[in-house]
């Protein structure tokens, strides 16, 4: 059975979003114990690759080229909010204005796009991707990030993103790895931030990360289906991070492109055509589907980046949905546990320790770490 989103449900989610082993936390639980997870069993490997290898993850870019992140700059509140998070999480981002449909001409629009029929800020939004893809490509750039002005992150990414690059080169069977491209090169999207993404079909190799205190509980996030039911089997659900090859992605909080990536995807949206909002349409390259050619994606579940609304009305959320939703909500950060966000006063006041947004709910999440403290949990590939 083949895995695919509902993108029907996708876009209410994003609806929804714009309305409204040494190897665990050591100093929290095993108290230098040893502790190994899963048993040895043949077809379970940790991968070689050590930390050290993936160090330029730490850095100023997160390991990548370079990172972008588009908003409009009528929106400095998102503006100031992200430029604060990104530095208290030790990384920097270039900004890049998004594109208002005022802006936009019909005859520069690609097949498939008509600003009488397709709402107007969904055709904003997929030019302001299309322009950071350009940027990539202007620049030279190996490979870059690109983050939407409300996207969160955990406060250890660059921990979770060590891991992630070390399950990247483990699906990819990449023994060593360049201290300078921590993540390759040899890819074309990285599905990092989203609502929900899904693994090819009948794909039986993955790489998991089990007993990750950065994941929420299945009540908490997304959900997925299919083949993927027999890697529950073998991984608690609740509380595992799986990493594989992705058929499918929506939302697009944030997401690495090579320069090679960034060229196909720019050919496929901008110069030849579109008939669907840039997430879904990104998507479909994943998965080869239509006339689509395949592009090469890589994913985690639950994602690592998410999205943030602060507390106060719905119509302030979103700048795609515009809407007169007058009906106040809570602070929220979805798909995360150790929002940064949430967590934004105690980080820039110099605080050793961060809360879990929802407390001591789930017996693998702490209610609170020590940040100097913190270590994250080693996956494992499973093939």
């Amino acid at each position: 059975m083949t895995p695919r989103i509902d993108f029907k449900a996708c876009r209410t989610v994003q609806i929804v979003f714009a309305l409204c082993g040494a190897y665990f936390i050591l100093s929290f639980f095993l108290k230098g114990e040893q502790f190994a997870w899963p048993p040895s069993i043949p077809h379970f490997s940790q991968p070689s690759i050590r930390n050290g290898a993936l160090d330029h993850i730490l850095n100023e870019t997160l390991g990548f080229q370079h990172i972008y992140a588009i908003g409009l700059k009528e929106r400095t509140d998102k503006r100031d909010f992200l430029t604060v998070a990104a530095s208290v999480t030790g990384f920097k981002v270039e900004w890049l204005d998004g594109v208002l449909s005022k802006d936009l001409q019909q005859k520069s629009l690609p097949k498939g796009y008509n600003l009488t029929t397709v709402q107007p800020t969904i055709i904003g939004c997929w030019r302001a991707h299309m322009n950071a893809l350009n940027r990539v490509i202007e620049n030279s750039y190996s490979t870059a990030l690109i983050l939407e002005d409300d996207a969160d992150w955990d406060v250890g990414i660059k921990s979770q993103l060590r891991e992630f690059a070390r399950g990247i080169h483990s699906l990819k069977g990449n023994t060593k790895v360049s201290k300078q491209a921590p993540y390759g090169t040899d890819w074309d999207l990285l599905w990092i931030g989203g609502c929900a993404s899904g693994p090819h079909a009948n794909q039986t190799q993955f790489y998991a990360i089990p007993d990750d205190p950065t994941v929420p509980s299945v009540q908490r996030r997304a959900t997925w289906s299919g083949p993927l039911d027999s890697w529950k089997e073998q991984f608690p659900e609740d509380s595992t991070r799986f990493i594989y090859r992705a058929e499918a992605g929506c939302c697009t909080f944030g997401y690495a492109v090579t320069s090679r990536g960034a060229k196909k995807i720019l050919t496929a949206l901008a110069i030849e055509h579109i008939e669907a909002p840039v997430d879904n349409a990104m998507s479909e390259l994943c998965g080869g589907l239509g006339d689509r050619q395949q592009i090469d994606c890589f994913a985690p579940f639950p994602n690592l980046i998410g999205t943030y609304r602060p507390a106060g009305p719905a119509y302030r959320d979103s700048d795609i949905a515009i809407t007169s939703d007058q009906s106040i909500h809570e602070e929220q950060s979805y798909n995360l546990v150790y929002s940064t966000r949430r967590n934004i006063h105690r980080l820039v006041g110099g605080e050793p320790t961060v809360f879990a947004q929802w407390g001591e709910e789930s017996p693998w999440s702490p209610g609170e770490i020590r940040l100097q403290d913190f270590v994250y949990p080693r996956g494992y590939l499973v093939s």
